[in-house]
């Protein structure tokens, strides 16, 4: 599955793809896209 997040990740952004790919889904990939976007 993709996952998508805002764009210059902070810690809130870095610590929850790994939580995700950890105990939800370990085929998980991750998109960072500008926020207008999202």
């Amino acid at each position: 599955m993709k996952w998508v997040t805002r764009a210059n990740p902070k810690v809130d952004r870095v610590a929850c793809p790994w939580l995700i790919r950890k105990f939800v889904d370990s085929d998980a990939e991750f998109l960072y896209a500008p926020a207008d976007q999202v």
